[in-house]
């Protein structure tokens, strides 16, 4: 019997080869879309697995109370490390990190004695117990004692490879940060599914990079903290006794600092609220909590928005498969009477026609596997991902099972359906379970085009958000900025570098900076007390110079900012957010804030004069709220200017950079101190560049969303464009006669493509209010937003009626043109 079904199955296949090859195209392009989503999502979800501890590492994260809001962080006081394995049983290890540190020079001197030096990324220190938590291998060393000393250094493979090929990089030595550092271990490279990253990798102590013990703190941000936590404990019962830890050791700490009592404090709406986030739950954390340690996050929602896709996706193909069904109905329903009337059992044509499916189906399956395995080279390079497609025995059982539950969806309604019609009724040529049919196929096209019009929708608002956050007015003038980074190589020579680039023709002025706009992890947290305040405010911080606000295009709402002819060491300038936040009323200038320098020798108190106030600007990136801003002068204790950036005027860019790139060649040959290298290369970049990088995952999910939506549009027009031909097919006679009689070829498209534009209506009226739900939802994600407009939803049904008439018009002039002698000569 088996074989007699696929012989059957087959030879219908083949006798309707436009038929088998419309279902066969749309399931191919709908089950390879849906596998490049599946590889995707499967990766995204796959981060952090690799480590064999993975389910009991949890990261030691804050939710920072203050009176009037809150800021989650990632990076927390180091010395609750040192006392959670002594107070609690359920922690079995802990590991602190520091960094990611970038832009580091790092020089190593060659077997021929050359100093050869390069700027590196991706540098961190690490607990010494880091290789017995992490399952990060090591490829040379004993992950017991590869970080012993303050002077050991592991680096990955690779960076072993780039700096020394194949000689054994074990006992080579690298001078940065001011010491000598020496290979004691080589590490594989950390897979690509990591939310944390590094080449090399130090030792953290709290005894400190000098051997000088760091101060007790229970209360400044300074590491990354993970704790291994004993089998079978629960994380909420760990966290529960999290507040009494804080009252124990940071209360004292805090009664210090402010000179008041801890419980005025938290009545005063202060607090401290630590929790534990599950280190496989970092990477796709929607709220990306303070920052991670990859550049760039994924985000849950986005994968949701993916998989939801991929379903709809694979929806649209299997009612492509129904909608021809039940337009070939009619057809199939005398095939039905005649196989019950020589003796078939409805069990038995349900098992031919799933078996017609599910050949369909497999066959494109194999179709889209061939598919994905030619497109996944470019998808990786815009998912900026190395997913290959392997056939282990998962993955095959996989594809399987993907291509059975489609045959049998699709199948569904040839199977159950037409096998149960009466054969009698349809011998006689009564076939009434036709309107049936049309009603199921009507409602088929309609949940189409709903999901289509929604997904039309859903790509116009991506598109605009897209646009909204790179046109929209950041607060300063961003335009023909060139940053110059690495300014502080320069040493006592920085400011003549700054003052000998606004010489250049072309420069029209230029300043210096710690941080770059756009580059969150530029920006650090420092803690100011306002006077007469009982409240520390951990804000954002940055230093500049005299010309900055000038040049950048700060807009002062009070106040003035730093001056030449001003000592401004212990001046200060908010943004109006600091201000608020401070609660430093009408009147914020001349107002003390404190500041607590954590020094060797012990704390030093420092006030800081409020001298001027900005307009809010957005210094970060458009997903966060504006927070608040503090801004130190150059000549403030504890200063670094990193930047020094220049406002071109409308020049020849490249003889600009030319003189730019001979100054600091001058520039830093002079610098150089006996021993470094008198070469290192400018490193510039344009802001406007660097702010646009900042939304390149934005971008790729949005390029992502709009290629999977247009291909569950396309499918569904594959579909629409079938059951048009069978639709006109079906009225071949009756458009015969309407044209003897006298009608025009225009009047006979309009009739075939009214029924359709009924359809899309219908559809349309549905998609609006549950697309604008999804989509504000999704724009809910971001401190800055476009809006969805009406407008929005008319181009989306436009364009779904617009695609809906082209898919259909070919169809819809062919049988309109027909010579109506050649369809009515049978009768």
């Amino acid at each position: 019997m088996i074989k007699n079904y696929l012989k059957v199955a087959f030879r219908s296949l083949i006798k309707q080869k436009a038929y088998s090859a419309i279902n066969i195209l749309g399931l191919s392009i709908g089950i390879a879309s849906c596998l490049l989503i599946v590889l995707f999502v499967t990766d995204e979800f796959s981060y952090d697995k690799f480590h064999a501890k993975a389910d009991r590492i949890y990261k030691f994260t804050l939710e920072r109370i203050y009176p009037n809001h809150s800021t989650n962080y990632a990076v927390v006081p180091h010395s609750f490390g040192t006392v959670m394995p002594k107070d609690f049983a359920e922690v079995e290890q802990v590991v602190r990190m520091a960094g990611p540190f970038n832009n580091i020079i790092v020089n190593y001197k060659n077997p021929q004695g050359d100093l050869i030096q390069f700027e590196e990324n991706g540098m961190v220190a690490a607990e010494k117990n880091f290789f017995e938590v992490f399952s990060i291998p090591l490829l040379k060393g004993d992950p017991k004692k590869v970080l012993s000393n303050n002077t050991d250094l592991v680096i990955t493979e690779s960076t072993a490879k780039r700096y020394f090929g194949n000689e054994d990089p074990i006992g080579k030595t690298f001078q940065f940060f001011g010491g000598d550092f020496s290979v004691t271990g080589v590490a594989q490279d950390v897979p690509e599914n990591s939310h944390f990253d590094f080449d090399f990798m130090l030792l953290w102590s709290e005894d400190g990079p000098q051997g000088q013990p760091q101060p007790e703190n229970f209360t400044s941000f300074s590491v990354h903290t993970y704790l291994l936590v004993q089998p079978g404990t629960d994380p909420k019962a760990l966290e529960a006794k999290f507040p009494k830890m804080v009252d124990t050791y940071a209360a004292a700490q805090i009664e210090r600092d402010l000179g008041k009592s801890w419980a005025d404090y938290k009545k005063e709406g202060n607090g401290y609220r630590y929790f534990l986030q599950p280190l496989t739950s970092i990477h796709l954390d929607p709220t990306n909590i303070e920052y991670k340690q990859k550049p760039v996050g994924g985000n849950i929602n986005q994968v949701y928005f993916l998989i939801a896709i991929a379903v709809l996706i694979v929806t649209i193909a299997c009612i492509n498969f129904m909608n021809l069904a039940t337009a070939r109905s009619a057809e199939r329903a005398r095939e039905v009477g005649v196989r019950k009337t020589m003796g078939s059992a409805k069990s038995q044509l349900v098992y031919q026609f799933l078996t017609e499916s599910l050949i369909i189906s497999f066959i494109a399956t194999a179709l889209a596997l061939i598919i994905v395995q030619i497109t996944l080279p470019p998808f990786n390079d815009l998912a900026h991902k190395t997913l290959t497609l392997t056939f282990n025995p998962m993955i095959v059982i996989g594809l399987l099972g993907l291509a059975f539950l489609v045959g049998l969806l699709a199948g569904s309604y040839p199977a159950f359906i037409l096998s149960a019609f009466n054969p009698v009724t349809v011998m006689k040529g009564n076939f009434s379970s036709n309107s049936k049919g049309t009603w199921l196929r009507n409602g088929l096209v309609v949940f189409q085009f709903w999901i289509s019009i929604m997904l039309i929708v859903g790509t116009l608002v991506v598109s605009d958000q897209m646009r909204y956050m790179q046109s929209k007015d950041l607060g300063y003038d961003k335009d023909q900025l060139l940053v110059i980074d690495r300014a502080g190589q320069l040493r006592n020579k920085q400011q003549t570098f700054r003052e000998e680039i606004e010489k250049i023709p072309g420069v029209r002025k230029t300043a210096r900076a710690s941080a770059m706009f756009g580059d969150e992890g530029d920006m650090f947290g420092a803690q100011f007390q306002a006077e007469g305040s009982s409240e520390i405010l951990t804000t954002k911080n940055m230093f500049i110079d005299d010309e900055f606000a000038q040049t950048i295009g700060f807009e002062f709402v009070k106040g003035h900012g730093f001056s030449k002819e001003t000592n401004d060491s212990l001046s200060i300038i908010l943004n109006e957010t600091a201000v608020r936040t401070m609660g430093l009323g009408d009147d914020p200038i001349g107002r003390k804030l404190s500041h607590v320098l954590r020094l060797q020798e012990g704390n030093q108190t420092v006030f800081f004069t409020v001298v001027g106030v900005i307009k809010d600007f957005n210094f970060q990136s458009l997903r966060d709220k504006i927070t608040p801003l503090t801004i130190q002068s150059a000549e403030a204790p504890q200063s670094f200017m990193r930047y020094v950036y220049a406002r071109l005027e409308n020049a020849d860019y490249p003889v600009v950079l030319k003189e730019v790139d001979g100054l600091w060649k001058e520039m830093i040959g002079l610098t150089r101190q006996a021993g470094e290298p008198s070469e290192m290369p400018l490193k510039y970049e344009f802001l406007e560049d660097n702010l646009v990088a900042a939304y390149e995952a934005e971008q790729r999910a949005g390029t992502l969303f709009k290629i999977f939506s247009t291909l569950a549009i396309v499918i569904a027009c594959v579909g629409l464009f079938g059951l048009a031909a069978y639709t006109a097919n079906l009225r071949t006679k009756e458009i015969g006669i309407r044209k003897v009689m006298g009608a025009s070829v225009s009047s006979v498209i309009m009739l075939l493509t009214k029924e359709f534009t009924k359809l899309i209506g219908v559809a349309f009226i549905l998609a609006v209010p549950l697309s604008w739900y999804v989509m504000d939802s999704w724009l809910s994600g971001f401190a800055f937003r476009t809006s969805i407009g009406p407008g929005t939803f008319l181009l989306a049904g436009v364009l779904a009626l617009g695609i809906s008439w082209l898919t259909v018009s070919y169809q819809s002039v062919k049988a309109a043109i027909k010579n109506p002698v050649n369809s009515l000569k049978s009768e």
